[in-house]
């Protein structure tokens, strides 16, 4: 039997009074290692607050500790059958630029939540034949800063390109990387952006992924590093790209229509992610 979304749906929902401050839900995001939280009125989802809408308001986030989620929050929330096919799912991240959706029972409760990872990893290693390696996949073009900039600068630059992370690099060299989820831990730790450089809040670790990997290695990288990006590196370990989840979603472009159904188990006509935020 095909796999329905509420299959393959993460099952944990963690969810927050729209009354309650940014700062609240920001800190419950950190505690949870989480990307994203629902946003509850009278036990009704009525929005999201996710990792992008943090870096999208961090102007506002900085100067209003007070402001309240339902300020911020993206609205309304997108909710889903349990019975969804991963390719309808997919129709709908393409459709509304998203990478979140609640998935509903029967009765109208929530049950999950079905992710860009929860797609990726629904994608079976027959869906990128043709694909001859990451190169094919990735983003080339790699937006990065000195070490030394202020962190506010790199999260102004996150914000205005629409891009997930920063790659902090020195004399060349990736030495470190500045995310969505960096982002939301300094808002909640009340860390002053302007006063630290990048290199003082950026992740130290950097998972990268040879030129010539397939994409299912990568795929399945990404899952074991629970991580949604790779650098992408060439035969001397230079830096040539990066790869995301939003990259892999792609490969569907390039499929037809029909065949994409087939191999996701899927009915309908399949269209292809838009690019973007990496």
């Amino acid at each position: 039997m095909d796999k329905t979304i509420g299959q393959l749906a993460t099952r944990s929902v963690v969810a927050i009074e729209s009354e309650a401050t940014v700062q609240e839900a920001l800190q419950i995001m950190c505690d949870r290692c989480i990307s994203c939280i629902i946003v509850l009125s009278h036990n009704e989802p009525i929005g999201i607050l996710t990792e992008r809408d943090i870096v999208f308001a961090a102007n506002w986030l900085l100067g209003q500790p007070d402001l309240l989620v339902k300020e911020v929050m993206n609205k309304p929330v997108m909710t889903v059958s349990e019975d969804m096919s991963v390719v309808q799912a997919h129709q709908l991240f393409c459709q509304h630029g998203i990478r979140h959706l609640v998935v509903l029972d029967s009765r109208l409760e929530m049950v999950g939540i079905f992710t860009q990872t929860d797609m990726v990893r629904s994608l079976k290693e027959k869906v990128f034949s043709g694909v001859r390696d990451v190169s094919q996949l990735m983003t080339d073009q790699v937006l990065h800063v000195a070490p030394d900039v202020p962190a506010r600068y790199a999260l102004s630059l996150m914000a205005r390109r629409s891009v997930s992370c920063i790659v902090v690099v020195q004399n060349g060299q990736p030495v470190g990387i500045f995310t969505e989820r960096d982002v939301v831990r300094c808002i909640a730790e009340g860390v002053d952006l302007l006063a630290v450089s990048v290199s003082a809040v950026m992740s130290h670790t950097i998972v990268s992924t040879p030129l010539t990997s397939a994409p299912h290695e990568t795929i399945g990288l990404m899952l074991k590093k629970s991580i949604r990006r790779l650098l992408v590196t060439d035969e001397l370990g230079g830096m040539t790209g990066i790869l995301t989840q939003t990259d892999i979603g792609r490969v569907l472009e390039q499929q037809e229509s029909g065949l994409v159904s087939a191999l996701l188990g899927g009915s309908g006509n399949a269209t292809g992610l838009e690019p973007g935020v990496v």
